[in-house]
């Protein structure tokens, strides 16, 4: 168990909610059409949100912890130290990836989720060749999961970089006493 236990789940699931109440709440609906004021606006609702989940997902890790027999003595006070760091850790990762974003490193949410993943690609190399090895797992079902993992991968590059090329047609325009004919790029 880390400081980070919780991750950057909170915040994600508190994005989710958010997205979907604006599109039945009225305020939020309106913040959406606001632009620039109302994007931090609701970034500032999602942050809050996140403290709230953060603090429950927190209270029952705390609780698994306690009943799995991992605390000495689970009095107040360890309950409050556990929720505290498990919070500060979810809420210094959102802050983490807010600077990734804002300094321009790219999407820094998704970069953390992608070093979350990137981090447990070794013990899960590991892993399918401790079952091969073991007979767990045939070389057959290996490269059959080396080939659908290569064909998702490719899929996946070839959506993204995909491109649709959509005609725009402009209407014929008057400056002063010229007309400029209709237009298509």
């Amino acid at each position: 168990m880390t400081i980070f236990a919780l991750g950057i789940m909170p915040y994600i699931s508190a994005s989710i909610i958010i997205q979907m109440y604006a599109t039945i709440s009225p305020k939020l609906i309106q913040l959406k059409k606001e632009g620039e004021a109302g994007k931090r606006k609701m970034n500032q609702y999602t942050r809050y949100l996140t403290l709230g989940l953060s603090f429950v997902q927190a209270f029952f890790i705390t609780k698994w912890l306690v009943s799995s027999g991992v605390a000495i003595s689970p009095d107040f006070t360890f309950y409050f130290v556990a929720i505290v760091t498990l919070v500060t850790g979810t809420m210094f990762i959102m802050w983490l990836g807010e600077q990734m974003t804002e300094r321009g490193v790219g999407n820094g949410i998704s970069l953390i989720i992608f070093s979350g993943i990137v981090a447990r690609f070794p013990s899960a190399i590991a892993e399918v060749m401790n079952q091969v090895r073991e007979g767990q797992m045939q070389v057959v079902t290996l490269f059959l999961l080396i080939i659908v993992v290569a064909a998702v991968t490719m899929v996946v590059v070839y959506f993204e970089r995909a491109q649709r090329r959509i005609p725009i047609n402009y209407a014929k325009r008057q400056q002063g006493r010229k007309v400029y004919a209709a237009q298509t790029s």
